[in-house]
């Protein structure tokens, strides 16, 4: 169960979403971000065709640029007009709290919650699904959904009937330390996808090498350098993966008070905050949060508590989270 002493951020009820710290400035600035790398990559894909046009670079490379930045454009766009700008335009109205999730249903990853007579169905990551088995609530913006302590949104799908195959989304507690398993498991699958992607563009670049019509140019070296670095990437990626997804024993919590600013949004994207924190041995040092988990830093804005796996030390990185949500990152103490 949820230590009711935590606290977390969630959305002001009854006002209107603007009102929640960070969340605005959050998702505009994710709008740019994907907006001008989708361009960005659109161009480059365009650039792809071109060369195929003319042959002067053989086939390879055009396919490249084709291929991976056309994905790249497709994937970044639909983010920004799916994801982002919807959620923004309903940023004046009020979330809505759904709590008890009385009749909610699970399908893999899919998670059905009856409402107002339809079913949201939205697409939740192991960890979350293990918070909203415990808690039994969320926030609602439209088709957009917020778990308690987790800032970034999951866009959802209003439809006539659950799931197909969908089975009873039962209670369950969870522990921290399977909240942080799964949550490293999760990481390992991205880690894995990181992996066959640089595998691929590894075997994109060996290919443009055997394929570049002038043998002796400068391309042919370079795409022989990075076919070799792709492949160690692919190592690395690979072996990372598989240490991070091994089971880790129940975590050691130290609750720290942080006084800080409010959280800032980066020009890419990531919400990072800045503070003073006092260690368990007495010393005053700055902290700051800011890397892979962008509710991390907003919760301990918002709340002024930091709560760090094991036992801080001054100089050092650390891993912070939330205790039973799904909120795990680094924090840096400053010597």
């Amino acid at each position: 169960m949820v230590d009711r002493r935590i606290q977390v951020l969630e959305p002001p009820e009854g006002i209107p979403a603007t009102n929640m710290p960070v969340l605005v400035s959050f998702l505009d600035r994710s709008a740019t971000t994907s907006g001008t790398l989708a361009f960005a990559a659109g161009l480059l894909a365009v650039l792809g065709v071109a060369l195929l046009v003319t042959g002067r670079f053989g086939i390879a490379v055009p396919l490249f640029l084709l291929v991976f930045m056309g994905s790249v454009s497709v994937f970044y766009g639909h983010l920004t007009i799916a994801g982002s700008l919807p959620m923004r335009r309903l940023a004046d109205k009020p979330f809505r709290l759904v709590s008890g999730l009385e009749g909610a249903v699970v399908a893999g990853s899919r998670v059905s919650v009856p409402l107002d007579g339809r079913w949201l169905v939205v697409r939740f990551p192991a960890p979350l699904r293990a918070q909203l088995a415990a808690q039994r609530r969320l926030w609602v913006l439209g088709r957009f959904v917020l778990l308690p302590g987790v800032i970034v949104p999951r866009r959802g799908a209003i439809r006539g009937a659950p799931v197909k195959g969908s089975r009873p989304l039962a209670p369950e507690s969870v522990s921290p330390g399977r909240l942080l398993s799964l949550h490293r498991r999760l990481l390992g699958q991205y880690y894995l996808y990181g992996a066959g992607i640089t595998l691929v563009a590894g075997a994109f670049s060996a290919w443009a090498a055997l394929d570049l019509p002038d043998r002796d140019g400068f391309l042919v070296l370079n795409a022989q350098a990075l076919a070799i670095l792709c492949v160690l990437g692919t190592l690395g990626l690979a072996i990372t993966a598989l240490v991070v997804s091994r089971p880790v024993p129940e975590p050691h919590w130290t609750e720290l008070a942080v006084v800080s600013g409010p959280a800032s949004v980066t020009f890419f994207g990531m919400v990072t905050v800045k503070g003073r924190t006092v260690l368990p041995d007495g010393r005053q040092v700055t902290v700051s949060a800011g890397g892979s988990d962008q509710s991390l830093a907003a919760n301990i804005a918002a709340t002024g508590r930091l709560w760090v796996l094991g036992v801080p030390v001054a100089g050092k990185v650390a891993k912070a989270g939330v205790p039973g949500h799904a909120v795990f990152g680094p924090v840096k103490f400053g010597s």
